[in-house]
């Protein structure tokens, strides 16, 4: 085991990837950059563009709450977006236009049938180029109670602001290729930035057989050494029996339904066996 690790770490630093990519994987880095970034936004005056007076899609979620189980959990679920907004999105959805992660293909929704473009391409997601020009989308990110949520759990204002508007579409495809079409399919962390939080957002009914969403409960807080310095995909077999069958939840739910969610904790997406599936993921860092 000690061998392998000490194999691992010249692998995990030579890897091309940004040092934030590194340094993330560890909590305590994560701590230093939020503590960092809170007395250096306090220092610069930093303006936070937010207006708390505003109205909120989330008047009836407690804070504290949804707090302390994004700490002990990774995950707070209980959002949930008027039916209005969720229409505006879901029809913005259908006729902007759409690209597929590490593909050249640009698409709109109707092109796609049965997870193949006219052409023949496979298409297993959709992802929105332009998702801002959605003013609900704009709304859902500007929302005073989701906003105390973030910063609060960051401790500080996000610098960074990435909203993903995502198809997943059904089709039958190997693991192995939908991880290189960045599907996320197996069990993994994220590490692109050196600290995040995330708010997902289920814009179509969604169930084990439509692209639900899983994790491992807890699992931002406690991993050891093969997690920290190998892959940060891991079989769902070991993480099992590493954090317990009891912590693995499966989050399914009605359109409208959200959640925000620590990335560092492990979490895959089921590929859609049924139904096609569409994601809004909003990610604050």
């Amino acid at each position: 085991m000690v061998s392998s690790i000490i194999t691992a770490i010249p692998n995990v630093i030579s890897s091309k990837k940004s040092i934030a990519h590194i340094l993330g994987r560890f909590k305590i880095n994560r701590w230093l950059y939020s503590i960092y970034s809170k007395y250096q936004q306090s220092f610069l005056g930093y303006s936070k563009n937010i207006n708390y007076e505003n109205k909120t899609f989330f008047k009836d979620i407690h804070i504290d709450f949804a707090l302390k189980s994004l700490k002990k959990e990774a995950v707070f679920i209980g959002l949930k977006l008027p039916k209005e907004i969720v229409t505006e999105i879901q029809g913005f959805s259908k006729n902007t236009l759409l690209a597929q992660e590490n593909a050249k293909a640009h698409f709109y929704y109707s092109d796609v049938k049965n997870g193949y473009l006219p052409d023949g391409r496979v298409i297993v997601q959709g992802i929105a180029i332009e998702p801002l020009k959605c003013d609900a989308i704009q709304q859902i990110i500007n929302d005073p109670v989701l906003r105390v949520i973030i910063e609060k759990y960051l401790g500080y204002s996000p610098k960074k602001i990435r909203a993903l508007l995502r198809w997943s579409f059904v089709l039958e495809l190997p693991d192995e290729a939908r991880m290189k079409l960045s599907q996320g399919n197996l069990y993994h962390y994220d590490i692109g930035e050196f600290n995040s939080v995330y708010a997902n957002f289920y814009l179509s009914d969604t169930d084990r057989y439509s692209g639900a969403h899983t994790m491992i409960k807890g699992s931002h807080n406690c991993k050891n050494f093969r997690m920290l310095f190998n892959s940060a995909i891991q079989p769902k077999d070991y993480l099992i029996k590493y954090y317990g069958q009891h912590n693995e939840i499966l989050i399914e739910g009605e359109e409208g339904l959200g959640f925000i969610q620590d990335p560092y904790c492990y979490h895959r997406a089921i590929p859609p066996i049924k139904e096609e599936r569409l994601l809004l993921q909003i990610q604050f860092s």
